[in-house]
């Protein structure tokens, strides 16, 4: 899938899911050369054949900073989801890594956002430069207005009372959605992520405690974000879900916003009879 590139290496920390070789292959075709470190247990190797590509387990930070060195990577892109926090007792740290320790004990016990604010600060500290994967893969952001479908005026007002929740818990470091069906909140995100509230949704409709059809899901960064990380990532999945949870459409800031797959998205979106919406982005009071 990515071949050649020889141009301005940046190292791609990848985590699981189907963006990280999108990202690669973005910047390949930027001019870039993608030298991929994917987290064991975490991403699919084999997705990203034939980049340069090292294979990378929790406790090998001093390796993985000696080949970034080594590939002359001055530039990093965070991207991917990580399932599953590790357990620090079991790792086997390398030299690099025990150096680290009181930080990275530190580190463990924070909430997603302000962990990884602290791993960008030490890949900063080692010259490293994190960037947004939308530096990397503009192509990938949600654009403003309709990517598809048409936006209701009942869809309109949930967006508003939506938007306006995600702030809220977002301020609180906690997600990043929520859902407003007839103009009323009826699910926020949490840490269990956005397909487990979808979930929930689903759960409510059956009950008949909200109406069957209708609402909006509003993703948006937290006010305090860094806008380097953790962006708010949409589908074909999100499309699919959000059907099955009788959603109307889905909306989150455009620029802001990455796409998994652009066509694909929205094509899946027309398929489920989905808008999908970008808004205009809000100011930021963190990074980027």
């Amino acid at each position: 899938m990515i071949a050649g590139g020889t141009e301005r290496p940046v190292a791609i920390l990848a985590g699981g899911g189907k963006l990280p070789p999108l990202v690669a292959a973005a910047a390949l075709r930027e001019g870039r050369t993608p030298v991929v470190f994917a987290i064991a247990g975490e991403a699919e190797p084999k997705a990203f054949a034939p980049a340069p590509m090292h294979l990378v387990r929790w406790g090998e930070i001093g390796r993985m900073f000696r080949l970034m060195q080594e590939a002359e990577c001055r530039e990093a892109v965070f991207v991917g989801s990580i399932s599953h926090r590790p357990y620090f007792m079991a790792l086997n740290p390398d030299l690099g890594t025990v150096k680290l320790i009181p930080r990275i004990i530190q580190l463990m016990g924070r909430r997603d956002g302000t962990l990884l604010d602290g791993v960008t600060r030490i890949f900063e500290e080692k010259g490293i430069r994190v960037l947004s994967p939308l530096d990397i893969a503009p192509d990938l952001a949600l654009p403003e207005g309709c990517l598809t479908g048409e936006v209701s005026r009942e869809s309109a007002r949930d967006i508003d009372v939506a938007r306006d929740a995600a702030v809220e818990i977002g301020k609180r470091d906690i997600a990043q959605g929520a859902v407003a069906v007839d103009g009323r909140i009826v699910a926020v995100e949490d840490a269990s992520g956005t397909d487990a509230m979808l979930k929930r949704l689903t759960e409510l409709r059956r009950a008949g405690t909200i109406p069957r059809t209708g609402g909006v899901l509003v993703k948006c960064l937290k006010p305090q974000q860094d806008g380097r990380h953790d962006l708010p990532t949409i589908g074909p999945q999100t499309a699919e879900r959000s059907a099955q949870a009788g959603l109307a459409g889905v909306a989150a800031e455009a620029g802001r916003a990455i796409l998994v797959g652009r066509e694909e998205t929205a094509d899946a979106f027309r398929r489920f009879g989905l808008f999908l919406a970008g808004l205009a982005p809000m100011p930021q009071s963190g990074h980027g």
